[in-house]
């Protein structure tokens, strides 16, 4: 195993040049690619990532593009990767999509029909990556998607579109089969829908999964992606008084839902949520009204995978983050490191650059990395592994389960806000 190597940057200042590029209508991309990686050539593999540094999802953008540019450092300083005997650097060309379908539609042909990328990673979530996929598919550029788990985005026919998340219909599973472990068994659940492809999909997952474990859902309905006031819904929800609340969210809407909870002073015995709780700023944001509101994680820093070289093993991997960005790394960043990882892996397997070959290779893949099992079907969707619960106690993220990553047992039921 080589030792990650792991050098300080001037985060900050990174940031600022990509935003004030992207203000510019231009990209950004590695130091010292010199001209012929320009032309995507001369040992140069040229990357594209538009991905939101701005606007409604920059928190996750960030992360994303932070596991990004440390798998590009480390697959550089180890070499490259590997094609036909000879070591390729990784450029990556960076623009903001400012979190909008539109712009990120635009970025795509721009990376691809003027930037020559030969590859692209993904942006964040799976609404903006539903659009620029339409583009990257056209051209037949392959893209790994690191923040895209809609159903419905590999369900379209497409041959060049690969998810590293699971598909989102099975992010709430892990919750709801947690649930029926605990004593007394929740017996009614509410699912709260956020109506976006990535919503609609983690939704009506969980309903299917309740159903399946015998539970009695008493109450589903979507809410708009963009809300900034669910009391109605909330209100209709308590009407039901159900066990249990589940909701198909993104970081924006784990803050409202929680918030205006506490106003309607309600409190199911459990409360969970997809994207939100395991972010840094969730905690931030909410203090102690964070406390004992369940999250899912894809990835959590506390599993135990070996890996391989170019990120190592999981706990490596985690303080190697840790010590260059100054957090502790949850899905969002390692799913950007996932992504990169992946496509080197394909890369090297296939000993080619050509996209037929690397799709066939990834269908083969079945690597040993930091971030445990992973593996597609022909759609592109990551057939292998699942959801991880989190819980929020005193200001920490912690596993709850499963098992084998558990670091507590979990707060049950959830505390009456007048108790807090």
């Amino acid at each position: 195993m080589h030792t990650l190597m792991t050098p300080v940057r001037n985060v900050a200042a990174l940031l600022a040049v990509a935003l004030l590029a992207a203000a510019c209508g231009e990209s950004t991309s590695a130091p010292g690619s010199g001209d012929a990686a320009a032309q995507g050539e001369g040992g140069t593999i040229r990357i594209g990532a538009a991905v939101a540094l701005t606007g409604a999802v920059s928190r996750e953008g960030n992360l994303v593009k932070d596991g990004y540019e440390f798998w590009q450092e480390q697959v550089n300083e180890q070499g490259g990767i590997e094609v036909g005997g000879e070591g390729y650097e990784v450029e990556i060309v960076f623009y903001d999509d400012e979190s909008d379908a539109d712009t990120g539609t635009r970025l795509t042909e721009r990376l691809i029909t003027q930037d020559n990328v030969q590859f692209l990673l993904g942006p964040y979530s799976s609404g903006i990556t539903q659009a620029t996929t339409t583009i990257s598919e056209r051209r037949g550029v392959l893209t790994i998607a690191p923040q895209a788990n809609a159903d419905d985005i590999y369900e379209r026919g497409y041959e060049t579109v690969f998810s590293v998340l699971p598909p989102a219909s099975s992010y709430l599973t892990g919750i709801l089969d947690m649930a029926v472990e605990l004593d007394p068994e929740p017996e009614t659940l509410a699912v709260m829908i956020r109506d976006d492809p990535f919503g609609i999909a983690a939704g009506q997952g969980a309903v299917r999964r309740a159903e399946e474990l015998g539970m009695q859902v008493v109450f589903q309905d979507r809410y708009p992606a963009d809300a900034t006031d669910v009391a109605s819904i909330l209100t209709e929800v308590g009407r039901h008084d159900p066990d249990m609340l589940v909701a198909s969210t993104l970081f924006q809407d784990s803050l409202l839902i929680t918030r205006q909870l506490k106003n309607l002073q309600m409190s199911p015995a459990l409360v969970g949520f997809t994207a939100g709780p395991a972010l840094p700023d969730f905690i931030d944001s909410l203090s102690g009204d964070a406390h004992a509101v369940l999250g899912s994680e894809w990835w959590l820093p506390t599993l135990q995978y070996d890996g391989e070289e170019t990120l190592g093993s999981t706990s490596e991997y985690a303080a190697a983050i840790e010590e260059e960005f100054g957090y502790t790394p949850g899905y969002h960043t390692a799913s950007g490191s996932m992504a990169g990882l992946v496509l080197q892996l394909a890369i090297e397997q296939a000993g080619s650059l050509e996209t037929e070959d690397i799709r066939a290779a990834l269908l083969d893949l079945e690597p040993e990395t930091f971030w445990g099992p992973i593996g597609w079907n022909e759609e592109g969707k990551n057939v292998v592994g699942g959801s991880n619960p989190v819980q929020i106690m005193d200001d920490e993220v912690v596993a709850v389960w499963p098992e084998e990553a558990r670091e507590q047992e979990p707060i049950y039921p959830f505390p009456a806000w007048n108790e807090r």
